[in-house]
């Protein structure tokens, strides 16, 4: 499948999660109103549709992104802005960490960093086990070596940062509560349980954090892939601060591209005990 054609039936599906009840909507309506109050209702509603309709895109593309050929898929990539700061802090030699927000095709600049760098990546397996087996493969059809968000994982991490290596993360998921390797941090004013790993390979090993996300071109043009920068502080502060500066961050990626952030991710789901569930 094209990828304008897999943006079609994209559109399709958004158009059937805008119309028909589900889960995903009514998850994404309660984050917009939660995390972008300053929109009034009809700037709400606008941004509910066009992200349902990305979300269809998400969905409809994962065939191409997981199963075409590795360079068939790359060619997708137009555009590629801020790489030069990447191409600065791995020449540190104190190892990067890559942090992905859910933005565009997050499979997509996993595939891109592995090309052009040497890169491992931190994964967190599916429930189903055929599924698990296909996406570790196609993440690493590139060169990227998978390691689980477990013990073992984050040893195979820390020694690829002191080699100088380029690590992927996903910053914006809720870490498993009874692991206790989060803590809570305002996310657009809202109390979210935040993962602390990020910012404590960043303290431990001097690593630079840069953050890097895809805009879906319209008509199925392809994506623009860019790079941007964490905050200077983010690595040089006590825990809290440094997590309260990576959401902060975060913010301002999703800022850059609201429409195609997932926000059908219940990213509010472990709430403090003396506040209200969301979902």
């Amino acid at each position: 499948m094209s990828l304008p054609m897999a943006h079609r039936i994209g559109i399709v599906l958004g158009w059937l999660l805008n119309t028909i009840p589900n889960n995903s909507k009514l998850v994404a309506k309660k984050n917009i109103e939660l995390c972008l109050p300053e929109l009034n209702q009809q700037q709400q509603n606008q941004l509910l549709h066009d992200c349902l309709n990305e979300s269809g895109k998400t969905v409809a593309e994962m065939g191409v992104m997981w199963l075409a050929n590795s360079e068939r898929v790359l060619h997708m990539i137009t555009l590629v802005t801020g790489e030069e700061h990447l191409k600065a802090a791995i020449e540190k030699g104190k190892g990067v960490l890559l942090a992905m927000p859910h933005i565009g095709s997050w499979e997509l600049v996993n595939l891109y960093a592995a090309r052009h760098y040497p890169v491992t990546s931190l994964y967190k397996p599916p429930h189903m086990n055929a599924l698990s087996n296909i996406i570790k493969e196609s993440r690493q059809r590139t060169g990227a070596t998978l390691v689980p968000t477990d013990t073992n994982g984050v040893r195979a991490v820390s020694k690829a940062l002191k080699k100088g290596e380029v690590i992927v993360i996903l910053p914006d998921q809720q870490p498993y509560p009874r692991l206790k390797n989060g803590i809570f941090s305002a996310f657009f004013g809202e109390p979210a349980y935040s993962m602390t790993l990020m910012s404590k390979l960043a303290n431990k090993f001097d690593s630079e954090v840069i953050y890097a996300f895809t805009k879906r071109l319209p008509k199925g043009k392809g994506f623009e892939l860019i790079f941007k920068p964490a905050t200077s502080a983010i690595d040089k502060s006590d825990l809290q601060n440094t997590v309260d500066i990576m959401n902060k961050d975060i913010e301002a990626v999703i800022r850059d591209c609201p429409q195609q952030y997932q926000w059908t991710y219940k990213r509010f789901r472990h709430r403090p005990d003396n506040l209200p569930r969301y979902y």
